[in-house]
């Protein structure tokens, strides 16, 4: 299903995305908010990280197969580095596991 190969990159960064993501659904199950803490930690995580990795941007004339392809295609793209966030920010909507998606969808093989 997904295509990772096990590197100390994928080591400490899905983890640290799976890690946020957990933490944002069990505050919103008990109705608590984080204050943007775990947003603040997953900027100073995955900011760098994406901008060291510097994905190559997908082609826009590809065409995907199914709307989780176009998915995994926006998220590699150049703007999901500044939608995802955004969309973390937001209260209650934060709470989706955007960051593990962002960190999945950048660290597949071609």
């Amino acid at each position: 299903m997904f295509n990772i190969k096990f590197t100390p990159e994928a080591f400490f960064i899905l983890p640290t995305a799976i890690i946020l993501d957990s933490i944002g659904i069990i505050l919103v199950c008990f109705l608590l908010d984080d204050f943007t803490i775990t947003d603040a930690i997953g900027y100073l995580v995955f900011y760098p990280w994406l901008l060291l990795k510097r994905k190559k941007i997908p082609d826009r004339r590809e065409k995907a197969k199914g709307w989780m392809d176009k998915f995994k295609n926006f998220c590699k793209g150049k703007t999901s580095k500044f939608i995802v966030p955004f969309l973390e920010a937001v209260p209650y909507l934060g709470c989706l596991p955007f960051w593990t998606i962002l960190a999945i969808s950048n660290l597949e093989e071609e």
